[in-house]
């Protein structure tokens, strides 16, 4: 018995281990090889026009962008692209199946957008395309392992190797996607980022996206001003989050055309690039200048909106890719802000970068929902605990401030927009997705309100049931009648008041969670099941059929997870 079990574990350790290489050596080349391919492309299409960026320049390349954007749409029969959100619901579903096509071509559509010059982010499409490797390598290999290991592992690989920060990448894949620490996972996501880590570095080189002095400065007093800047923090924060959800709004509206959507996308993206080419693509050389002093304090402020401003065109209008990079740039120039502010009226002077820094931890940390990852990603890239100590205090209190006045995360707010909280865990997730129709039954009896007493009651005899539906001459529910009512009542149905018109009864398209919350607070034989359009009943349950379905569901994730 002790041999077998020893073997057993021989065999999860060795099939976590494999799954963490192989996710790791995939993450790694894909999150390289699409930030080196953004470049070559960029770098290309400048030489092409043999000049600075202009509107006749956007023009072309993000109308180009947008036509492969488009022709990716087109291969996936239109479907929505997948991103950050629709990771954190695949690890929550119980059945967490993905489709692999919609995956490689949601982040081929990044891709493009990004080469293009749209403004979006790196890590978003980097991160799906992860999970999307994960559920890829799940339905390849024999390992009986749950979904959390596979979409952990790329998860972690993806994020390991775009920012260079391995410690970061495992933390992110359970902080920000699986929101649990997996005891059992954890080897096969450790492995898969410190893999990643070391192909990326080791081929690519360093890929830092920060680089900041070794100065040393006054940490108490940043502390103090991270203290107080964290509500401004948290305020653009909220301000990002509802631009975005504000031209997603616009962008559906049906009154707006595909073709329309796509123009007013690339015209106002030209425009902008036009005046503000530092808020256009992934904004990596914006981020280095913002923490090198390079700007104004109105050029700063200029740059915080237009970034906003871009990516909200960017995202909703056309183009694809994620809110994360953009929110890093968002931060830095929001950090940047407060600094110089700070500088002109004499405050103190020299402390710029760990503002700047400060301030891409609280709102990107805020916008992705990941506290904790970002202040790692601080210490890694900066190899500073004053550096992470600094930024820890205003994400804090940022993310504090975006909890109370806005709700959640972005990542957690489009989920909500879709029905769908997280929160409920799996179990709920799983009750919430179920058609009660899959358990209901068909097969029902039902009387015509003119009918006479005696007529149901011998109906209810026949059928061996104590209730029936009752419908009116057309054919649509009105109510039910028990064998209690009927009792010492003579004459129709229609005028002897023994139909309950106020009925309990669940609508036809209701999930098993709603049909739970009905079953709690019904008391009787039948729950009668309406198509509410046409208001005609269409099947019927009991109580015990809910709460079995709900049994068995709940055993079928209980019995997932202890894979």
């Amino acid at each position: 018995m002790r041999l077998e079990n020893s073997i057993s574990v021989l065999k999860y350790l060795i099939a976590s281990i494999l799954v963490g290489v192989i996710l790791g050596i995939g993450g790694a080349f894909a999150a390289q090889g699409f930030r080196s391919g953004i470049v070559i492309i960029s770098e290309y299409a400048e030489k092409v026009f043999a000049q600075d960026p202009n509107v006749f320049f956007y023009v072309i390349t993000l109308s180009v962008a947008l036509l492969l954007v488009h022709y990716s749409r087109v291969l996936i029969n239109g479907q929505a692209f997948q991103s950050v959100s629709d990771s954190i619901y695949l690890a929550h579903k119980p059945d967490n199946e993905t489709d692999l096509k919609v995956g490689f071509m949601s982040t081929l559509a990044a891709f493009f957008s990004a080469s293009g010059g749209a403004s979006i982010g790196q890590y978003g499409p980097l991160v799906h395309f992860g999970t999307t490797l994960g559920a890829w390598l799940k339905r390849t290999v024999p390992f009986n392992f749950t979904p959390d290991l596979y979409i952990g592992a790329g998860v972690a690989a993806s994020i390991s190797s775009g920012f260079g920060a391995p410690l970061a990448g495992l933390i992110f894949a359970h902080e920000a996607i699986l929101r649990h620490y997996s005891h059992k996972s954890i080897l096969a996501i450790a492995t898969a980022s410190g893999i990643s880590y070391a192909v990326s570095t080791g081929i690519w080189g360093d890929t830092n996206i920060i680089n900041v002095s070794t100065d040393q400065f006054n940490l108490l007093l940043i502390l103090v001003i991270s203290f107080l800047a964290g509500p401004i923090f948290g305020l653009i924060a909220i301000l990002y989050m509802k631009s975005l959800l504000l031209f997603a709004k616009l962008a559906n509206s049906p009154k707006l055309t595909v073709i329309y959507k796509y123009c007013i996308g690339v015209l106002s993206l030209s425009i902008i690039g036009h005046f503000m080419p530092e808020v256009m693509g992934l904004g990596t050389e914006t981020v280095s200048g913002v923490l090198n002093s390079n700007y104004t304090l109105i050029f700063l402020i200029i740059i915080l909106l237009g970034k906003i401003l871009a990516t909200s065109i960017s995202l909703n209008f056309g183009f694809f890719g994620g809110v994360f990079s953009p929110a890093i740039l968002v931060g830095a120039a929001a950090g940047a802000v407060v600094s110089t502010l700070l500088t002109t009226i004499g405050i103190f002077e020299g402390f710029q970068q760990a503002l700047v820094i400060s301030g891409i931890a609280a709102i990107a940390g805020a916008v992705i929902g990941a506290p904790i990852c970002m202040v790692i990603i601080v210490l890694e890239l900066t190899n500073s605990y004053a550096y992470a100590l600094a930024s820890l205090v205003g994400l804090a209190i940022s993310v504090g401030y975006v909890q109370v006045r806005f709700g959640s995360s972005y990542f957690d707010v489009q989920l909500l927009n879709r029905g769908v909280d997280i929160s409920d865990g799996r179990t709920g997730l799983f009750m919430n997705e179920t058609d009660i129709l899959r358990f209901a039954d068909k097969d029902f009896s039902t009387i015509k309100e003119n009918a006479t007493i005696d007529d149901a009651t011998l109906l209810m005899s026949k059928i061996n049931q104590s209730e029936l539906l009752v419908e009116n001459e057309a054919g649509e529910f009105i109510g039910k009648i028990t064998s209690l009512s009927l009792f010492n009542k003579k004459g129709k149905l229609s005028s002897s008041n023994v139909i309950d018109k106020d009925c309990v009864f669940i609508d036809h398209d209701a999930s098993l969670q709603n049909a739970m919350e009905v079953a709690s607070n019904f008391v009787g034989e039948i729950i009668p099941i309406i198509d509410t359009d046409r208001k005609k009943a269409i099947a019927v349950i009991t109580e015990g059929a809910i709460f079995q379905a709900y049994l068995s569901k709940q055993n079928q994730t209980v019995e997932m997870e202890k894979r």
